[in-house]
């Protein structure tokens, strides 16, 4: 496990992550719980990421799901407007 993390423990229920700050009222989790959702809670690693942005870029919740969002559309070549970047792609006929 990672230094950072050796002392997550996770968070394995709307509840628990609604408690944690994971929520918002634009990922509203709480609506979830309210719902009665039957899937567990939010995906784990997702949930490590979004927690570890949070922690050391200093934001918010959103924002850190915001830049969580770009990296891996960056990843896969995708600008935040949604576009891709290869010079190669064609957007328009």
């Amino acid at each position: 496990m990672f230094p950072l993390l050796a002392n997550y423990q996770p968070l394995s229920t709307f509840s628990d992550q609604a408690n944690h700050g994971f929520s918002s009222p634009s990922f509203d989790i709480e609506a979830n719980i309210r719902d009665g959702d039957s899937r567990q809670g939010l995906d784990e690693s997702g949930v490590r990421e979004v927690e570890e942005i949070m922690r050391r870029e200093r934001v918010n919740f959103d924002q850190a799901r915001l830049l969580r969002h770009n990296r891996i559309l960056a990843a896969n070549g995708i600008d935040p407007s949604g576009m891709p970047m290869d010079s190669k792609a064609i957007t328009r006929l």
